[in-house]
């Protein structure tokens, strides 16, 4: 897959693939925050009994576990879908990866964000009445002082880049991540007797919580890449809390009257 991924967009001019990475990545930050906000309702749906203890053995119980199980498994789909193989038509992590695996392209990145703070000339008043001379030894100490902060903001964007590389390399080689896309292709996807992984190798069965695992051990991985590809950052705790409160305040309201 990795191989496949790299021949793929190889022969693609460096500037097309950084341009490629920056569209692709804005879109993947969208798709991330969707799962995230699928997982704040599940937190209530699927992974705690604030609904599911206020359901006695009934009809109504048949139809409640397929409300659960449906939401449990587009979180698994949507999850799947951040992290399938990289592909030119595809908006995902493995393909923002394969796009700006190489020296040159990171090194470019890494420049973009150090240019972006030698060329600021900071906000910093400078009475008109000054002396010209102390005006511009002013000005000389907020540009070296950029310089400085863009050198490092560029030495943290190389050291992030390569780490969320790394890291995605290592989930995709991982067990857990085959379990859970087996899971996807096999049974949520597709209804298939043998998925081609298995005819490759066993597979661990996919364990209650893994799907989770995986979410969490992309926070990192998108936050780096959408930081020092498209050169803006964004915390994805911050839109955790919202929208584990704005499911909170929909589910712990919810009271049901159970019919049958």
């Amino acid at each position: 897959m990795v191989v496949a991924g790299k021949l793929m967009f190889e022969k693609l001019p460096k500037a097309r693939r950084i341009e490629l990475a920056k569209a692709k990545m804005e879109r993947v930050l969208d798709h991330f925050l969707y799962v995230v906000e699928l997982h704040a309702n599940n937190s209530f749906v699927v992974y705690s009994d604030t609904l599911a203890s206020q359901i006695p053995e009934s009809f109504a119980a048949n139809a409640f576990l397929i409300f659960q199980r449906s939401m449990h498994q587009i979180e698994i789909v949507r999850v799947c879908a951040l992290w399938d193989g990289a592909d030119p038509d595809k908006e995902n992590i493995p393909t923002v990866v394969e796009l700006i695996d190489d020296d040159e392209i990171i090194e470019q990145l890494a420049d973009e964000n150090r240019r972006h703070w030698s060329d600021v000339e900071g906000n910093v008043f400078i009475d008109p009445s000054d002396d010209p001379e102390t005006v511009e030894m002013v000005r000389q100490a907020v540009r070296r002082s950029n310089k400085e902060f863009g050198d490092e903001q560029a030495a943290r964007a190389k050291s992030q880049l390569i780490q969320a590389i790394a890291d995605t390399r290592t989930i995709l080689k991982s067990p857990r991540w085959a379990s859970v896309m087996n899971v996807r292709d096999k049974h949520l996807a597709h209804s298939l007797e043998t998925t081609r992984r298995e005819k490759r190798g066993p597979i661990q069965p996919m364990k209650y919580g893994d799907e989770t695992e995986l979410l969490e051990a992309s926070i990192p991985i998108v936050e780096h890449l959408y930081c020092w590809v498209n050169g803006k950052s964004f915390s994805i705790n911050n839109s955790q809390e919202i929208d584990q409160k704005n499911a909170e305040a929909l589910w712990n309201g919810c009271k049901f009257n159970v019919l049958r």
